[in-house]
């Protein structure tokens, strides 16, 4: 109920939700949101961890079979969709909890399993090099990340359908 209030105001672009926004918004008192997550960092660290969990069904297994184009356009289209919902919460915390060691954990083992869902994806195309394997798949991770979408997003100011085609884009270059 907590985690929830705070994931609306942020989805609602309430600028800095306080702890009393957030109790407000639960029909708690400000004491019960403290009593159970201590302070803003610890709520949004939570919010990180419920975001994720709740939309990671959107990252599920594409087969490494057919065209490795498909796959970039079918996984693409997955961050896409991923991204969108998990973004207003990861830049609130990112600002707000920076340093918080819960969230770095949080957000690297989000970009492990980004990471091991490309390379089982583009598994024959990586497969298929002699040499730079370990590189082309942090080359490929890094450019179809939540850093790189958060940066053709809100740096690029790109909307979702065209950060997505520039991710495939990119992806699709790195395997060229």
């Amino acid at each position: 109920m907590v985690l929830e209030a705070l994931v609306a105001l942020i989805d609602e672009r309430s600028p800095h939700p306080t702890i009393p926004d957030v109790a407000a918004r639960a029909g708690l008192s400000v004491r019960t949101v403290y009593h159970h997550f201590g302070g803003i960092r610890e709520l949004l660290v939570a919010a990180v961890a419920l975001q994720s969990d709740r939309h990671r069904d959107l990252l599920f297994l594409i087969p490494p079979r057919g065209s490795a184009d498909l796959r970039i356009t079918a996984l693409c289209r997955q961050r896409r969709l991923y991204f969108e919902e998990v973004s207003p919460v990861y830049r609130m915390a990112l600002v707000r909890a920076r340093g918080e060691p819960a969230l770095h954990v949080l957000l690297a083992d989000d970009r492990a399993a980004l990471r091991a869902q490309l390379a089982r994806t583009l598994a024959p195309e990586l497969s298929a090099r002699r040499t730079g394997q370990a590189e082309l798949l942090d080359a490929l991770a890094h450019a179809t990340g939540w850093d790189a979408w958060q940066s053709l997003r809100d740096d690029g100011d790109r909307t979702a359908p065209s950060a997505e085609r520039v991710m495939a884009l990119t992806a699709t270059s790195l395997l060229s």
